[in-house]
């Protein structure tokens, strides 16, 4: 039910890598998704007793449990939206917010519905982090590429009304596809300037999707094709121009490239106080950025659930992979900045 993470670069990028599913598959059908197991068959999740199962992690020295002591946010829709249609009669996304709120657990909840304004009145402004997907303002270009989701006029008006109602809601430019909608990115910023804040998460594809999309300069890397890394360093430069010039800070997803990190304007990309993984991509960078050079040792300081994954990742200098001008040092086992 509670997840982290096993594979990928999460574990590694993300200060709030846990997660809870309502759902299994997803009505939504984005032509762009990339968990493709996702799209076909969608089921409801058994979820009973939420409270009791995170209250029985606090006594378990496991990774989740650890995580779940510490009240790292869980994120409600990480693999599959939990305000797809279905919601609206099985309500299971509803006893699970009901369930937070009564032992004071944080959430994320990241979605393309403007369903979650069916339950303002019970969702708490001090527990509820809500981002919006919004990947065009065109609602005819949406029917195409996310077909069965509610256009993004209507996610919009939701996070304005949530947001004017006193709800830390924001907004995520993603998937960004550059020959798509790329260019739509000043109008979408100006749009949602209420929001205060704006995730920016690139495309990344298989390589039938590249074909279908006619992506143009996608590089495979790994199991995945992304964006050409230099083209995308100079979108980073603009989009964070337009984001600060319509009053919203800036920040940038990783999609397992390299990031810029100075670039963003919150130490984590959510832009949220709650407790989270510390021995993450970035504050790996914020040490190399005060010390120039960095050892384990400097990490040390840094809580993860599974330090060995991350001991791991350092001494195979995966972190070279994953912070734009870090480099790995294989003698030292140290990273320097370049």
């Amino acid at each position: 039910m509670l997840k982290l993470p096993k594979t990928g670069h999460e574990l590694l990028t993300c200060f709030f890598p846990l997660q809870l599913d309502c759902y299994v598959g997803c009505l939504h059908k984005c032509i762009y998704c990339y968990a493709e197991n996702y799209k076909k068959k969608v089921r409801k999740v058994k979820i009973e007793n939420l409270k009791e199962i995170i209250r029985s992690y606090k006594g378990k020295d496991t990774p989740i449990g650890m995580a779940v002591k510490k009240k790292i946010p869980i994120r409600l829709g990480a693999r599959t939206d939990c305000f797809h249609e279905m919601e609206r009669k099985e309500k299971i996304t509803k006893r699970v917010i009901e369930e937070l709120n009564e032992i004071d657990y944080p959430y994320i909840i990241i979605t393309k519905s403007s369903l979650v304004m069916d339950y303002i009145d019970i969702l708490d402004e001090k527990l509820a982090v809500i981002q919006f997907s919004i990947s065009t303002l065109n609602d005819e270009v949406a029917k195409k590429i996310e077909p069965y989701a509610p256009p993004p006029s209507e996610r919009i008006k939701a996070m304005e009304e949530l947001s004017n109602a006193g709800f830390f809601a924001i907004a995520r430019f993603s998937p960004v596809i550059p020959n798509i909608n790329l260019n739509e990115a000043e109008k979408i910023m100006e749009r949602i300037d209420f929001a205060r804040h704006i995730i920016v998460e690139f495309l990344r594809a298989r390589e039938g999707l590249v074909k279908a999309l006619k992506l143009r300069d996608y590089v495979r890397k790994g199991f995945y094709y992304r964006y050409d890394l230099h083209r995308k360093l100079k979108a980073y430069e603009k989009l964070k121009e337009i984001a600060n010039q319509h009053g919203l800070k800036f920040t940038i997803c990783s999609d397992g490239d390299r990031v810029p990190y100075y670039l963003n304007d919150t130490i984590n990309c959510c832009g949220i106080k709650f407790n989270g993984v510390e021995r993450v991509a970035a504050m790996v960078y914020e040490e190399a950025r005060k010390r120039k050079e960095i050892t384990l040792k400097h990490m040390e300081k840094y809580w993860h659930p599974m330090p060995h994954k991350f001991i791991k990742e350092w001494l195979n200098g995966r972190f070279e992979e994953l912070i734009y001008g870090l480099k790995w040092n294989e003698e030292k086992q140290s990273y320097e900045l370049e």
